[in-house]
């Protein structure tokens, strides 16, 4: 990241938040440098020429579907001309054109590939119908929504048909797919801020839509939900939240598997996000509506799903926080329990942030954010009824309630003071306590959510 961009993000955020906050997001940009040093690597022709040559890969075919307007040419022919460098033969790509002169046609005309479909909408009508209009042609078994002025890696299509592929043969078939990706700049030749996200992550998405670019959908699920243009600006993030719920819902039913086992993740970066000018990848404030449309689309998911919560900016740009009426615990059935941060001395002292500074967010706001995660401190935790007997099971104890929010409702908090046992465990034993009862609620079906505004310091 440029130091421009650095310093109007800066400024950006003091406004937003105030100078103390401010500071420590700086501070933190300075010392953590998350992946300062990242640099792409393109796959070699020799790798290239062996995922052509791979004759399992291959039997699925992916459409990809743009929506166009007033494209310049030079974004439009590197995106084509990605398409065409792929390793993965079987796609096509779907141009929606809602343009009114004749540029993106008269660009997509050079090539006379027939996998590339040019169609000319007879009027411009916002990215979610021209994205829509573009679904009508797909055929594909899957299809990808791709941005007009972006790119993919040459062994994007690959990589993905694989995990299809991978995950068929181990006996489920996925609803989405999704990998990494970074940033390039207006040239397409320089890369930097890459974006490693995790495996699918239930309360994360329910932050922010880290999953973005680039991601491939059931073809018939995308053609049955369509592209909302109540929520253009964030039409993607109301896309994924509406497939999530969907399939949250018939897991919750006992109709389906586990939305985890459904949605992939792509470890590796195969979506080059162009910034310029106009993009928000450039310019985050551009589109301020965006974060608006987001916040909807969230309330919108929360309803389906029966939760009685409000829907508040979080202090992160384009970040949410979700809001429960009373205890978490009381909405959420999937959650063998919720934890907060133990803290001492201004670090985080256990859990998946443990040695991290209290004042970071992490790499991608993460430490600020509600997620699912592997482990959480028994010194900071309320237990779903359900799962309690497995807590005294484990521990040895009878149930208490450590999830003491400061301030809240005492109906709904824990206590003050921790008993006595766990005062007097030391930091291995209540390491090793920690991960035997996590790992028992995970493996009794339910999930861990660590709520990052709940603290209590020693």
């Amino acid at each position: 990241m440029s130091i421009v961009r650095n310093i109007k993000k800066t400024i950006n955020y003091s406004r937003k938040n105030g100078y103390k906050e401010a500071f420590c997001a700086a501070w933190e940009r300075m010392t953590a440098r998350y992946y300062a040093d990242y640099s792409y690597t393109a796959p070699s022709q020799e790798e290239l020429c062996e995922q052509r040559a791979d004759e399992r890969i291959g039997k699925e075919k992916l459409s990809l579907a743009v929506p166009a307007y007033e494209t310049k040419p030079e974004y439009m022919k590197a995106l084509i001309e990605s398409c065409l460098a792929q390793s993965y033969e079987n796609w096509e790509l779907i141009i929606a054109d809602g343009s009114e002169t004749q540029i993106v046609e008269q660009t997509v005309g050079v090539y006379q590939d027939k996998r590339i479909r040019y169609v000319r909408l007879q009027e411009n009508e916002g990215i979610a119908e021209n994205t829509n209009q573009a679904l009508f042609y797909a055929e594909g078994e899957y299809c990808g929504l791709l941005d007009h002025d972006d790119m993919l890696t040459p062994d994007a299509l690959y990589n993905m048909a694989k995990a299809i592929h991978d995950s068929i043969q181990s006996g489920t078939t996925p609803v989405m797919v999704y990998s990494d990706e970074d940033k390039c700049d207006a040239e397409g030749k320089q890369f930097f801020d890459p974006h490693f996200k995790t495996d699918f992550n239930l309360d994360l998405i329910m932050t922010n839509n880290y999953i973005c670019h680039f991601m491939l959908v059931k073809t018939d699920v995308l053609k049955r939900l369509q592209i909302r243009k109540q929520y253009d600006g964030a039409q993607d993030f109301d896309l994924v939240l509406r497939i999530v719920s969907s399939l949250l819902l018939k897991e919750k039913e006992g109709h389906g598997a586990r939305v985890e086992t459904q949605i992939l993740h792509v470890p590796k970066v195969l979506y080059h996000w162009r910034c310029h000018e106009e993009s928000t990848a450039d310019n985050p404030l551009s589109k301020m509506y965006a974060y608006e449309a987001g916040r909807k689309a969230l309330a919108d998911f929360t309803k389906r799903m029966g939760w009685k919560a409000d829907i508040k900016h979080h202090k992160h740009l384009g970040f949410y926080r979700i809001a429960y009426r009373n205890c978490v615990l009381q909405h959420r059935e999937d959650l063998a329990a919720v934890g907060g941060y133990i803290v001492q001395h201004g670090k985080i002292r256990s859990g998946i942030y443990k040695g991290q500074p209290i004042i970071y967010a992490g790499y991608m706001n993460r430490m600020d954010l509600y997620q699912n995660v592997s482990i959480l401190d028994i010194r900071n935790l309320a237990v779903n009824k359900k799962y309690q007997k497995v807590y005294e099971k484990v521990t040895g104890q009878p149930y208490v309630n450590t999830f003491y929010v400061e301030g809240e409702d005492a109906e709904n908090n824990g206590v003050k003071e921790l008993p006595q046992w766990m005062i007097e465990m030391d930091a291995e034993q209540l390491e090793k306590l920690n991960r035997r009862l996590s790992k028992q609620l995970l493996a009794e079906g339910g999930r861990l959510l660590l709520d990052p505004e709940n603290i209590r310091k020693l």
